[in-house]
């Protein structure tokens, strides 16, 4: 059962391993083109495992921002992940405290998207199923990032080669098997073209609040299918009511 959990969760994560490797092969590459070391390089991907951030903080220093500027773009543009802690409060709140500062520690758009709906069914493995994908997810990102370090900083301009788009394929391959209903579909819907009104904001800002404005109109959406569902089982049990009295 536990062998079970864990296979699951390393085959449920690992097409987005897939799909984020040559994203994270071109942050090792271009942060030791930046001056950091290999190793450097490779912690940093370990620590921080966020390939968006990374990307955005070798930019801005390559352009000369502050250290501050930096520090408060990232943290704007990784706010999404307050929304992911949110979502999964409710389903871990049984567990201890260093359990989930460990969860969270590893929390990644790619990890949320594989372990929600499993987490969601309250089963009795589903932790092992969330670590599973979470450390496969982690080991493959950091091993990716230590070879565009050590191998990748050789090719010139790797930037150009176009792999970045990989992250852009990844997110869409995150998304669209989770547009099934309709609130998810408005989301979605309400949070692209959001974006790319927004597109101009600094700091990112604009990918935060088109989440925020994706996520409000989902809900606003299920709200009104959960009132309309109530409203129709409302009139069923006053019908059948009334079908009782009159016999």
């Amino acid at each position: 059962m536990k062998k079970e959990a864990i296979l699951r969760g390393m085959s449920a994560v690992m097409p987005l391993c897939i799909g984020d490797f040559p994203f994270s092969f071109i942050v090792g590459a271009l942060s030791v083109s930046m001056g950091m070391s290999v190793w450097q390089s490779t912690a940093w991907s370990g620590i921080v495992i966020a390939g968006s951030a990374q990307m955005l903080a070798l930019n801005m220093l390559k352009t000369g921002t502050s250290l501050g500027v930096i520090i408060f773009t990232t943290f704007i543009i990784n706010l999404r992940h307050v929304l992911y802690s949110a979502s999964l409060a409710g389903k871990v709140k049984e567990s201890s405290f260093l359990r989930k500062c460990f969860m969270s520690y590893g929390l990644t758009d790619e990890v949320y998207a594989t372990t929600v709906k499993e987490m969601d069914r309250g089963k009795s493995d589903k932790y092992l199923f969330y670590f599973s994908a979470m450390l496969t997810f982690w080991v493959i990102w950091v091993l990716a990032d230590f070879l565009g370090a050590w191998i990748g900083s050789s090719f010139p301009d790797i930037q150009k080669y176009g792999l970045d788009f990989a992250m852009v394929a990844a997110f869409i391959a995150i998304v669209v098997p989770q547009v099934k209903s309709q609130a998810c579909t408005v989301a979605a819907l309400v949070a692209s073209v959001s974006g790319v009104l927004l597109v101009a904001l600094p700091w990112s800002l604009g990918i935060v609040l088109a989440s925020l404005f994706g996520v409000l109109a989902g809900l606003c959406v299920d709200l009104s299918e959960e009132k309309k569902a109530e409203a129709a089982k409302q009139q069923d049990g006053e019908a059948q009511l009334s079908g009782e009295v009159r016999s």
